[in-house]
């Protein structure tokens, strides 16, 4: 027969193991020190000589102290902690982004925590609700393909908490930016592929909403214009620049009457699906079309043939996304922080369109 008793008081006490956490106080009684020493202590302050430091160190280790984040964030009136709202972390640029943003916040005591938007709107303006309940110390972000205004940043800009966006950029947002030059992008790659003889080429672009789009499309209208090749506008196929979107729309093109000779897509993945797609309709890249990317990622390394494309280098942007955003927070005096950054692109030449 169970006993019902022992059962009850077993449980009970395994709900009292979980909610008694050790605290500072638990320390200091071990160690025969002060709660504010320990305290200290733990924050490595310089009013702590060292062996003390190691000895509260030490104990809160072996005893599984974890600080209560929360508490002391209320006390500081600070988390430490900045939020990034990016469109996905699987994008390659994205993801070396956010390695420098990790790396250049651990260096000045910073945590980020992050949140993707899957390049909706409506997952956008609850990730920046949900940074802003949670009082992170800033706020870096990367719009959404369909973000059209930044409202639902209002609580962080009335209330002067930092943001700073970088690489996407809402057209209507008039604080810090870090963003590559998308223009000069633009039209390095169709510059590119003009002097590779090329003399219609087609564009693949993302969703003309977004500055990124609008600013490779303009680059690549510059070049033709600068070689006195007439814009077409049937060779700009917009969509949202996903190996399907970009399959889709090679076939649109292959089953033109005439082909274009060279082809410039707004990223990489859409090139590499061109590329795929080509090779299956027995047409040869760079023979018959030539083709440039955009971002450089792993993917324009391993295809074959191997990728041209624009370089943007993620992760200098990340770091400096993330070096910028503390400054801000922290108010440094006498750093004058550059409102709009724009990083220099470089075109790398591979074999799809040499």
């Amino acid at each position: 027969m169970l006993n019902i008793a022992r059962i009850l008081n077993y449980q009970a006490s395994k709900v009292k193991d979980r909610t008694n956490k050790v605290t500072i106080y638990d320390i200091a009684q071990k160690l025969g020190l002060s709660a504010s020493t320990v305290s200290r202590a733990l924050q490595n302050n310089p009013l702590i000589n060292e062996e003390t430091r190691l000895k509260v160190q030490e104990m809160a280790t072996e005893m599984g102290y974890v600080p209560n984040w929360i508490a002391s964030s209320l006390r500081k009136k600070r988390s430490n902690i900045i939020g990034l709202i990016v469109p996905r972390t699987s994008m390659y640029f994205q993801s070396t982004a956010i390695s420098g943003i990790q790396h250049e916040a651990h260096k000045y005591g910073f945590s980020i925590m992050i949140g993707q938007s899957d390049e909706t709107v409506a997952m956008e303006k609850e990730l920046v609700h949900t940074f802003y309940s949670l009082r992170v110390d800033g706020l870096l972000a990367v719009s959404s393909m369909f973000t059209t205004n930044t409202d639902h940043f209002n609580p962080f800009v009335k209330n002067n908490i930092p943001i700073v966006f970088y690489d996407r950029v809402p057209t209507d947002f008039n604080g810090y930016t870090i963003t590559g030059d998308d223009y000069q992008g633009g039209y390095l790659a169709t510059e590119h592929l003009i002097r590779q003889g090329c003399k219609r080429i087609a564009h693949f672009s993302g969703i003309l909403t977004c500055n990124l789009y609008q600013q490779r499309l303009a680059g690549y209208k510059a070049a033709l214009a600068a070689y006195d090749i007439p814009f077409d506008e049937s060779m700009v196929y917009v969509h949202d620049l996903t190996m399907q979107s970009a399959a889709n729309a090679a076939h649109e093109i292959f089953f033109k009457s005439v082909l274009p000779d060279g082809l410039f897509t707004a990223n990489d993945s859409s090139a590499v699906a061109f590329i795929q797609e080509a090779k299956k309709q027995g047409i040869d890249v760079p023979g018959q079309i030539k083709v440039v990317g955009y971002s450089n990622d792993l993917s324009s390394r391993i295809i074959s043939p191997s990728l041209s494309t624009i370089e943007q280098s993620g992760y200098n942007m990340g770091q400096k996304a993330a070096s910028t955003i503390i400054q801000l927070i922290n108010q440094d005096e006498g750093i004058k922080v550059p409102k709009n950054y724009v990083f220099p692109v470089e075109l790398i030449q591979r074999e799809s369109s040499m």
